[in-house]
Formats: C-alpha cells, structure tokens, sequence
C-alpha cells in the first residue's frame, strides 16, 4: 500500500486520477487496509511514527528527509519536478536533438523554506540540464530582510543557468529557457500554464500522479548529491 505525506494546500485533487484516500486521523492511518488505494496524509510526526517500519510504501518531501529514509526505502519527491508547467518544460526541452541555451529561473520562497527548497530545485535542475562544471553562489546577508540569493550554473557546451531566490512573505516562480529553436516563457502570478489542457492546472499545486511518477527511491546517491547542493549555500561557496 502506499502512503503520501504532503502538504496538502499543494495538492490538486481534480488533476488526479489515482484512487485516492486522504487520511485525517491516526486511527484512519492504522486502519487502512486498501492495496488498490493510494493514501494520503498530512506532514505530522504523529502519523510518520505510525508507518515507520511499516507494510506501507512510503512517499514523503524531500525536504523531511533524514538519514534514516534510507534505510527504511522510502521515496522522496520534489515539487518543482512535479508541477506541470516543468513537466511541459522538461518535455520540451527533452525533444530537442541538443540541450543547448539559457535557463532563467526565479523564485520567490517563504523564509522557513528557502534553502531547503533552493538545494531540492538545483537537483532536480541539474538533472535536466547536465552535471554542472561550475557554480558561482552569492547571497545578502542573511540578517537582512529580504534575503536574495544568486546561482550561476554552467553546463558546458552553451548551456547555462541563472538562478535568483527571494525570501518574502508570498509563492512565485518564473522560469525562461532560450534554446536554439525553443522560447518558452511562465510565470505563476498571471496563472498562464505553458499549454493549456482540458483540465486547467492550478500553477503552483501538483496531482498525486505526478508525485507517484516522479518520485525517487532515497539511496547514498541521491543524498550524497543533495549534501552537495546544500553545502553550496554555506558561505556562498564557489565551486
């Protein structure tokens, strides 16, 4: 059985086709007992108590996760990946012969998440564009308020990407990707999807599909390479 633990403001619940239980208590977490049901439950220590060593296949954010993760198997995801105007941007840039161009990306981050969201979304960055030969970091002081934060990426072979974070008190994300034959442009305060389905997508929410598609199994790999991105921010390290 599989359980997803989330915040669930994220969630979009009509963009989802799994069939899907969300758990409110304690008692409805014990209990369930439906293989053919995907499970879902707010971030509480009380419930991850519940299904720890459990029969449950554990999804969780890849910002709770510690070292024992990985030894349990459970899966981590990550929200930027899991969005769908990225999703339409990874396929497209997918698609082309060569990843070749400029990535701009810029986010807007509530103080408590900052450096825990910009290490999960240089991960899931470089794993689209390449291993990055180099990354210059520059941050204000994080004393004064706003807090901004600067990342250049170089990916070698024409390929770069500028990174800027902005501790505030609201969400918002930007992205532009220039490439030889592709100019693709979002940004979510004016809620305008890249390409606009059926269904329309809230901008910054994702469905329990995706997160099941995306998610990874946490091994040393994947920890080893999330400590890299996080030890960037410690001074602004040059790399």
């Amino acid at each position: 059985m599989k359980i997803i633990f989330a915040n669930l403001e994220k969630l979009d619940f009509r963009n989802t086709f799994k069939n899907v239980s969300v758990i409110d208590s304690v008692d409805q977490l014990k209990n369930a007992a439906n293989e053919d049901v995907t499970y879902v439950s707010a971030i509480s220590e009380e419930h991850l108590k519940v299904v720890w060593n459990s029969k449950y296949e554990v999804y969780i954010p890849f910002t709770e996760l510690t070292a024992d993760h990985q030894m349990l198997g459970w899966h981590v995801y990550f929200d930027l990946e899991n969005y769908p105007f990225y999703q339409k941007v990874k396929g497209m840039i997918d698609k082309e012969e060569k990843t070749k161009g400029v990535f701009r990306f810029r986010r807007m981050v509530k103080q408590y998440e900052n450096n825990s969201l910009l290490t999960g979304d240089l991960y899931v960055l470089s794993s689209l564009l390449g291993e990055p030969q180099r990354i210059q970091v520059k941050q204000t002081a994080q004393t004064v308020i706003p807090v901004h934060t600067i990342i250049l990426m170089d990916f070698g072979g024409g390929t770069m990407a500028h990174i800027e974070y902005t501790v505030t008190n609201q969400e918002r994300i930007e992205l532009e990707w220039s490439g030889i034959k592709t100019i693709l442009e979002f940004d979510s305060d004016q809620m305008r999807p890249i390409l606009q389905g059926s269904k329309a997508s809230l901008p910054l929410a994702y469905s329990v599909d995706a997160i099941l598609a995306t998610a990874q199994k946490v091994d040393q790999v994947l920890v080893n390479r999330l400590n890299y991105f996080s030890k960037l921010f410690n001074g602004g390290a040059h790399t």
